[in-house]
């Protein structure tokens, strides 16, 4: 008898270059975005109509668009397309990032523009895909201060680390579009 159906035999099929390449965009956007999801919730929350989930897809969404780059099966994130705060408020400008000693100082400035005001926080992201550990600065600063000061966890000073920074208004329900300060190594 030649059997042409067994429920027990497992069934193997091919799947095409184009649904493997979308899967790897897809899992190489997670993965980088993933640690980074508490922030994202809170940033993109405006865009995602109140609903995290929706606010993360978001993001996820069009770092799958802009910032996955390469062939399959050679993909990668290019991290200055990243967007981890999306919003229409103004941002700050880098004058000059200084990293020393487990400490890095961001100069900046801002203009004057109607949507801002002096008492906008200015946050600073760290970031390590490698290690799956971000953080933000813990002592506010504000877009009147010109100058933001963290020390960097000593996990950082053994890894990479990528910077954004991005600005909170006042009444904590507008954001700027995040700005990539770079990629950064050993800050010993």
């Amino acid at each position: 008898m030649e059997f042409f159906y067994d429920k027990n035999k497992p069934r193997i099929k091919e799947k095409s270059y184009g649904r493997l390449a979308m899967q790897q965009r897809m899992r190489l956007a997670m993965a980088f975005l993933n640690p980074l999801r508490p922030i994202i919730n809170e940033t993109w929350l405006i865009k995602g109509e109140g609903n995290k989930s929706r606010a993360f897809g978001l993001a996820l969404k069009k770092l799958i668009q802009d910032g996955v780059e390469g062939q399959y099966p050679t993909q990668y994130i290019l991290p200055n397309q990243v967007s981890i705060s999306m919003g229409t408020l103004s941002g700050v400008a880098i004058q000059d990032v200084v990293l020393s000693n487990h400490l890095i100082d961001i100069y900046f400035s801002s203009e004057e523009n109607p949507s801002s005001r002096d008492g906008d926080e200015v946050i600073l992201v760290a970031y390590s895909p490698e290690l799956g550990m971000g953080g933000k600065n813990d002592v506010p600063c504000y877009r009147r201060d010109g100058h933001l000061h963290m020390e960097l966890p000593i996990h950082f000073s053994e890894s990479p680390f990528h910077l954004y920074l991005y600005v909170k208004a006042v009444n904590g329900k507008q954001y700027s579009k995040s700005s990539y300060l770079g990629y950064f190594e050993n800050a010993r």
